[in-house]
């Protein structure tokens, strides 16, 4: 597994939960010994996810962008766990083009997605964390957030926006013992790397740009996974803030 920690008996919520990322993230923490709320919007990943793990690994079919919807699932969800002590959130998507020749009424639904959606999934949660204990936030955002690129403006503005909203969060849960951390992953293999999760709006961006140095390649879900996981099984009074994870050879961004 190469990062491994103790998560015996923790409780956590996770979204985007139906493919890359976010079902590498329970896949690894019930190795690890946790059990796991997985939030996402299709059903039958769910349920496969589910008969893969067991039942250490319940699904609640929601599109965090429907915040009603979004409220119950994550209330279901600590009803069935029986609390919940870290919420992860990942789901999101990527958007390839240049601003000036894009769609506004898309770079809305993106930011509700990349951006709403995260903070008010840990708005939904954290009221059902216990007072004591270790509880933790993890917000998964992008490289994007960090490094500026051509034709992602808005993906790197939804992205950076999620870091400003940490930086207050974490400050906001800090004097109730609560963990909040950031992880900016770079390429990693997952499905808003792909035709069907990128959204293309505008011009394409230019493709002078190198993405990796010789042979280098996207990274895998399940070792970003491991450390997303080391992340919230820290010893009780230490966080990690921020972590930048890219694969060795990627240059950009």
């Amino acid at each position: 597994m190469g990062v491994s920690v103790d998560l015996t008996g923790r409780r956590v919520l996770v979204t985007g939960a139906s493919s890359g990322i976010g079902a590498a993230t329970c896949r690894s923490v019930v190795a690890q010994g946790g059990s796991v709320a997985m939030l996402a919007r299709r059903k039958q990943r769910l349920d496969e996810l589910h008969d893969e793990l067991g039942d250490q690994a319940l699904g609640f079919p929601c599109d965090v962008t429907d915040l009603p919807a979004l409220e119950t699932a994550v209330g279901d969800a600590a009803a069935a766990l029986g609390g919940i002590d870290a919420v992860i959130a990942v789901a999101g998507k990527s958007m390839v083009g240049t601003i000036s020749t894009g769609t506004p009424e898309r770079w809305r639904e993106l930011l509700e997605l990349n951006l709403v959606g995260p903070l008010a999934t840990v708005r939904a949660a954290v009221g059902h964390f216990a007072e004591s204990g270790r509880r933790d936030v993890v917000l998964v955002g992008s490289t994007g957030a960090i490094t500026p690129m051509p034709g992602a403006g808005i993906y790197a503005a939804s992205k950076r926006g999620l870091r400003a909203a940490f930086d207050a969060l974490r400050l906001e849960l800090a004097p109730a013992g609560v963990n909040v951390s950031h992880v900016m992953p770079g390429m990693f293999d997952t499905e808003g790397l792909t035709m069907e999760g990128l959204v293309f709006d505008g011009d394409p961006p230019p493709d002078y740009v190198p993405w990796f140095a010789g042979n280098g390649v996207p990274g895998s879900a399940a070792d970003l996974a491991n450390i997303i996981a080391m992340v919230i099984g820290l010893p009780d009074g230490l966080c990690i803030n921020e972590l930048v994870v890219r694969p060795t050879r990627q240059l950009n961004p």
